[in-house]
């Protein structure tokens, strides 16, 4: 969604504004579509609009400021301690929040204290632990159509590529869009091209995107609707087009980079890649996020080498999120995910939505996994080490924008205590990617060592209030401590020195706030008051003094405690310093570990579940034996796990139609190929008891009925939409998973399409495909084509009811048992005998429909006569993402009347 503004309008009786409101509506016109916390004293406070919005989503009271006046103020406030956890609620509901900050000392501000914007986070650029899901990335999208490109750099571009064939060049230049993404608590920085709207909206439902960014021109084109249409809650903003100009994209890389030329960046000068990482680095900049090291330095993503995984195989397959609540649970990833550190449950997640393409660093995968399952003490010997490792990738970035305590310099220190041994670990290993591994970990002994010296065990959260420096690191400040330690002890000890010194035996030393310390002498002893004492007050019964030895320990203890404040948090500036000059080093090594816990992770489930190293092939060829599903073997639904053996093979079996009735399984053995598939070019073992897998390019999915009716769409267009996709996308290296194509209309059209579509897949693209269908007669197609192969899902009938099996068997059944498995529902009994007399007649009907289909000399079989060939053109000339619902029925009516 777009941030609403929370614009404000300044009072017509301006002249009557205090200096701090005239300095709030300078900083909050700055930021109009955020809520502008501004700190006074201890609090953050809002106002006016900022307040009643606010006071609504944090649940907080709405009060008024200058209340008896002719403008009051209405307002409310948080503590500025507890900041953060506000701060969170606010992002999660899609709002931006601006800190404002007070940036020099009140006590030495000559006037209105000077207050300054200090961090602003939205959804996407987000910090804050609190705000952040510990397991999941948090990703900004920046986006630049073609049509943002300037006519000069189209021109460049294609002269440069008739100049030379650049990999670089020529994929970005043939690309309607680019991209860019960034984790800011992670610094992980990414680019890519697409060629399609579509494969933009896929790659924003796999990466989970928080917020995206693109350029006015863009908006006023009109080129991201439909991305804002279907996603209409995701928080989006627009930059003005100056921040994509080539020179202006160039130099702010370059001096974050710290590099003369782009080249050592991988970037070349004449691409939009360039252009869209200046927007980026633009929008951090702007929102006072952007720091040095804050980014690692950007990583193309070249498609060719994962499988694509489109946004509806995500939902489909339940890979992030289950269709039934959206909840994590249930799903592949919560199935997958025993990994030890949140730096692993990422990557996790990052090898889930990118399978790999290559056969080689598959099986890197698979020997890694395998050592560290054939070795307990290895495996042992990491869970170990990595349970002990904190968020380091998180903490890193923490130092980097200065926002990290004492406390996450002592998580650094104890995560890295255990990177020696675990280094050790790894390059003894005999797997040549997790030898790679243990040398990317670098040992920081020296800087655990510096911390350990520095901070001590359980310091404060805050960093303002000393009291986290170990003894012995500074001089002054030791010097300092043991004054406020030893204050009552030494001010006694002058006390009974001055009463010696001048008789005064009821003589007292006290303090307070008024007039520090004194000695109080009754007026019965005032003659013997020496000359040195200098009257500071006089009471009725007592005078009170204070002489140069008094005076001089005071100045020296009231400013101890400030001065050990100071020199506590001037220490812990450079030791973070310090720590930030590592940060690239540890960012590198988070890496390596995060990596290290999702093979650890995968042994575990792999031990766990029995699961098997997949053989992988560059062959079409899917053969399974003994499959399960992985969600549910665990889930454990009340019933014994049934496996099942499926082979698809490039020519001979290329695809096979499932039959059978509702409940039986159908769709589970659909998924379970699917996963299976996943698993194994994640790196992961399967759920098999052999498996020979070929490498997919694609998972399709078309699996159940859901609509999008606020766009306009009925379940059926839906059905089709996902369907047409399928057909124009999908290769032969592909394995498409259909489930009941054509359902969603009346029989004959369905059965038309369903048939129409499993035809195609066969004699055009010749995926690897399962097709699961009610629609018995398609069983007809494996007589007429040679590839397609008709299996149904087992069931045993027993008086009148039917037991599932769930057990894939060879050959097609023409029997749906749809009215046994609606009485088993609880249907009236009277509601289900008519329903088996209506479907006697139907099936009369229907048998009277298949003598029609007559098959041609060819053995090929089609569902139109030459003379309705205009129709199968007008059919083919249909642009159906165009269509409307109310077009797409119009159109149908049209060809049934032509048919009949």
């Amino acid at each position: 969604m777009t941030q609403q503004s929370t614009a404000i309008k300044i009072p017509e009786k301006a002249s009557k504004l205090t200096p701090m409101m005239r300095q709030y509506f300078d900083i909050k016109s700055q930021y109009e579509d955020a809520l502008l916390f501004y700190r006074l004293g201890d609090f953050y406070e809002m106002f006016y609009d900022d307040a009643k919005v606010a006071s609504k989503l944090l649940d907080l009271t709405l009060t008024t400021r200058n209340k008896n006046s002719e403008n009051p103020v209405p307002l409310c406030g948080v503590p500025h301690h507890a900041a953060e956890g506000y701060i969170a609620k606010l992002v999660a509901k899609g709002k931006k929040v601006v800190i404002c900050d007070q940036v020099e000392d009140p006590k030495q501000a000559k006037g209105i204290v000077k207050r300054d914007v200090t961090r602003v986070v939205s959804p996407g650029i987000v910090m804050e632990t609190q705000s952040l899901p510990a397991r999941a990335n948090n990703f900004l999208m920046c986006i630049l159509s073609n049509s943002s490109w300037s006519e000069k750099t189209k021109k460049r571009k294609n002269e440069e590529m008739n100049r030379k064939s650049s990999l670089v060049s020529s994929s970005f230049a043939s690309s309607s869009f680019v991209y860019a993404i960034c984790d800011v608590s992670t610094g992980q920085l990414e680019y890519a091209s697409l060629s399609t709207i579509e494969e933009l909206i896929d790659e924003m439902a796999r990466l989970g995107i928080q917020e995206f960014v693109y350029t006015e021109k863009d908006r006023d084109e009109g080129n991201f609707e439909k991305i804002i249409k279907h996603y209409p809650d995701l928080y989006h903003k627009t930059l003005s087009d100056l921040f994509v100009d080539l020179d202006y994209a160039t130099d702010i890389l370059k001096s974050h980079y710290h590099v003369v030329g782009l080249e050592s960046l991988g970037l070349d000068e004449e691409t939009s890649s360039v252009k869209v990482l200046g927007l980026l680095l633009s929008y951090l900049k702007e929102n006072k996020v952007l720091t040095e090291n804050l980014l690692q330095q950007p990583v193309r993503q070249e498609q060719k080498n994962h499988m694509l995984l489109d946004e509806s195989t995500v939902r489909n397959l339940e890979l992030f999120k289950t269709v039934r609540d959206n909840s994590f649970q249930g799903t592949l990833l919560w199935h997958l995910d025993t990994c030890e550190t949140s730096m692993g449950s990422r990557k996790m997640a990052e090898f889930l939505r990118k399978p790999l393409m290559c056969k080689e660093k598959i099986e890197e995968r698979h020997e890694a996994v395998a050592e560290i399952i054939s070795q307990q003490g290895l495996f042992e010997s990491l869970t170990s080490s990595l349970k002990g490792i904190s968020d380091i990738e998180r903490l890193a970035n923490r130092f980097v924008v200065k926002s990290a305590n004492a406390r996450d310099a002592i998580s650094l220190k104890e995560s890295f205590s255990h990177l020696p041994s675990l280094q050790q670990t790894l390059q003894q290993c005999t797997s040549p990617l997790l030898q790679k591994l243990g040398n990317e970990i670098t040992d920081f002994s020296d800087l655990a060592k510096k911390i350990e010296t520095t901070i001590i065990e359980e310091p404060p959260l805050t960093l303002r209030e000393g009291g986290m420096i170990r003894a012995g690191v500074n001089a002054d400040l030791d010097d300092l401590k043991e004054i406020e330690r030893s204050g009552k002890g030494y001010i006694a000890k002058m006390e009974a020195t001055e009463r010696e010194k001048t008789g005064i035996s009821s003589l007292k030393i006290r303090y307070n706030n008024v007039f520090g310390y004194y000695m109080e002498v009754t007026h019965t002893h005032k003659d013997k008051v020496p000359q040195d004492y200098i009257r500071k007050q006089t009471l009725t019964n007592a005078e009170r003094y204070i002489n140069s030895e008094l005076k001089e320990y005071e100045q020296k203890v009231l400013g101890a405690s400030e001065r050990i404040k100071a020199i506590e948090y001037d220490l812990f500036s450079a030791l973070r310093d310090q720590i930030q000059s590592f940060c690239t080093e540890i960012k590198e090594t988070a890496t390596a570990l995060a990596v290290v816990d999702v093979f650890q992770s995968f042994s575990k489930m792999a031990c766990q579940y029995h699961y098997v190293r997949p053989q992988v092939t560059t062959e079409r060829i899917l053969d399974l034996k003994g499959a399960r599903h992985p969600i549910l073997e665990r889930l454990n639904i009340g019933e014994q796990y049934i496996p099942n053996d499926l082979y698809l093979e490039g020519e001979q079996s290329c695809e096979l139609i499932i039959t059978g009735p509702n409940m039986a399984g159908k769709s589970t053995v659909m998924r379970m190929a699917g996963l299976v598939v996943i698993l194994a070019q994640i790196g992961c073992f399967v759920p098999c008891d052999t498996a020979l897998i070929g490498i997919c390019d694609r998972v399709f999915t078309r699996v159940g009925a859901h609509d999008y009716l606020q766009k306009g769409m009925s379940t059926f267009m839906v059905e089709m939409l996902e369907t047409a996709r399928i057909l124009r996308e999908a290769t032969a290296r592909s394995l498409i998973l259909l489930d009941e194509i054509g359902r969603g209309t009346s029989t004959f059209d369905g059965l038309s399409i369903a048939w129409a579509v499993a035809e195609d897949i066969h004699d055009r693209i010749k995926a690897r495909t399962l097709f699961a269908t009610h629609y018995h007669q398609l069983c007809d197609l494996a007589e007429q084509k040679k590839g397609i192969k008709n299996f149904q899902m087992a069931v045993r009938e027993w008086n009148n009811e039917i037991v599932f099996l769930r057990k894939l068997k060879q050959g097609g059944t023409n029997r749906s048992y749809g009215v046994v498995v609606a009485s088993m529902a609880g249907v009236p009994q009277s509601t289900v005998k008519r329903a088996k007399e209506i479907l006697k007649l139907l099936e009369l009907k229907d048998l009277s429909f298949q003598s029609d289909l007559e098959r041609d000399n060819s053995g090929q079989m089609g569902l139109f006569e030459e003379k309705d060939s205009a129709l199968v053109n007008e059919i083919k000339a249909l642009e159906l993402d165009q269509m409307t619902p109310l077009d797409a029925l119009h159109f149908l009516h049209e060809i049934k009347d032509k048919i009949c």
